[in-house]
């Protein structure tokens, strides 16, 4: 007996070692992790799902821009077809200004430019999607496009609608006639569970549970190692300019 040692007593006599209250401990975090998860999930379901109410005095907002059928193509035997293909891939853009311009600077001058807009790009998941809807016959049209973009720093896989003039662009005034339903008690859970997930930091331990990873690394180049990113990325002008200076230290010292 005297050779027992306390594990091994512990074992014995149904008595909770150190690791196993630790491994319990850590198992009921997790459950209450997950809780937090799947409540939050269910009340951002149910507000999405929340009706719309009609407003009695409607109003304008802003305009809205998107595609219609040109003339030619509407008298055109084919018209259903692309008017219900154009339902699939037609894009809307909303702007306070008509004339949907923006200001850029361009050597030194404010210049307005007119905001682009294009047919939506249909990305690999969709092509094959059953609930995105695309024909045998509609798929015709499209051409399989890979190109790099300067802003994500990765290429793009989508595929580009071939014939794009037989729609144009219309601008109509953009009427706000309905808002969505507010449920008090509803916003208040999930102002309890943000703020819990903030206050205790518990947002990249639930992804962590959930996904397997807890931050989010954006679109980045998976081959690329850390040490050839750029380390002047996040960096303020008043860091830039320290380093600058530092750097002519060094030099005029030499």
């Amino acid at each position: 007996m005297g050779n027992f040692t306390e594990n091994d007593y512990a074992f014995a006599s149904r008595f909770k070692s150190a690791r196993r209250k630790r491994r319990l401990v850590k198992k009921d975090f997790d459950k209450q992790l997950h809780a937090i998860y799947v409540r939050e999930r269910k009340l951002f379901v149910d507000k999405r799902n929340l009706p719309l109410i009609p407003l009695e005095n409607p109003y304008q907002q802003g305009w809205v821009r998107y595609f219609v059928l040109r003339e030619d193509v509407l008298r055109s035997p084919n018209a259903d077809f692309f008017q219900n293909l154009l339902t699939k891939i037609n894009t809307y853009k909303y702007s306070n200004a008509k004339s949907f311009s923006r200001k850029v600077r361009k050597k030194g001058k404010k210049i307005m430019v007119e905001e682009h807009q294009e047919l939506y790009r249909v990305c690999p998941l969709h092509w094959n999607c059953k609930k995105f809807g695309l024909t045998e016959k509609e798929k015709t049209y499209f051409t399989f496009v890979v190109e790099w973009s300067e802003v994500f720093k990765r290429f793009l896989h989508y595929y580009k609608f071939n014939e794009s003039w037989r729609y144009v662009l219309r601008v109509r005034p953009n009427f706000i006639t309905h808002k969505k339903a507010i449920d008090e008690v509803l916003e208040s859970e999930l102002q309890w569970i943000d703020n819990r997930i903030t206050n205790y930091h518990l947002r990249n331990k639930i992804n962590r549970l959930k996904s397997g990873r807890g931050h989010y690394k954006g679109y980045y180049d998976e081959d690329e190692k850390p040490k050839y990113s750029d380390p002047n990325k996040n960096k303020s002008l008043q860091e830039l300019y320290e380093d600058y200076v530092n750097e002519k230290r060094i030099d005029y010292g030499k």
